[in-house]
């Protein structure tokens, strides 16, 4: 277990950059991670959630500058962001060339900036964009208790970063392909999303 001291962020960033996974505590739910850019990684991911391989997870980005390197952004689009990024809101967007394959799905790509400090600091550290789905095995509910995560995965993670998850809602999925559409209800109301989406 680590603190999220700058010393222990440092380690958990090495041990992601190794192809590890590493879990911490995100402002929605707990998540785990692995750097999105390596395939062995991600097949670890895949084991440890025990989900079909053809399902992408949600890449996490430090700032709009790295999103904009994995996902196409028009300037509706980059004015939305700026409102709710970083935020509880994951937004799926037409990835570019330079974004892994396993992390797309029909050349769509679902990103999000974490607002809480935890995984910025981990972001900022890493300075490469992280596959983070909610720490749970597909189906199961999410984990939120270190107790737990290590009882649970205790070989299959590296590292847990210690923190606090309030109240455990996920984020809310839109999609901007085309236009704003909601995929999943979640911390931020649609209504608001929309509401502001138009108004641009």
């Amino acid at each position: 277990v680590l603190t999220s001291k700058k010393t222990d962020i440092k380690k958990a960033a090495s041990l992601l950059k190794k192809g590890e996974l590493v879990a911490f505590p995100t402002e929605t739910v707990f998540g785990v991670a692995c750097l999105a850019n390596n395939f062995k990684a991600y097949q670890k991911l895949n084991k440890l959630k025990k989900r079909p391989p053809h399902k992408p997870y949600t890449m996490m980005v430090k700032d709009l500058v790295m999103l904009n390197k994995y996902a196409k952004v028009n300037k509706k689009t980059l004015a939305f962001l700026k409102k709710f990024m970083p935020g509880s809101i994951t937004v799926l967007l037409s990835s570019k060339a330079s974004t892994p394959k396993w992390a797309k799905e029909d050349n769509i790509v679902g990103v999000r900036i974490p607002s809480n400090q935890e995984a910025l600091m981990l972001l900022e550290e890493v300075n490469e964009p992280l596959l983070v789905p909610s720490l749970n095995r597909s189906g199961d509910k999410t984990v939120n208790k270190i107790s737990d995560i290590q009882k649970q995965f205790k070989n299959e993670l590296s590292a847990v970063i210690e923190g606090e998850v309030k109240d455990n809602i996920p984020s809310t999925v839109i999609s901007l392909v085309n236009d704003i559409k909601i995929v999943r209800e979640g911390k931020v109301p649609s209504k608001q999303l929309i509401k502001e989406y138009n108004k641009l």
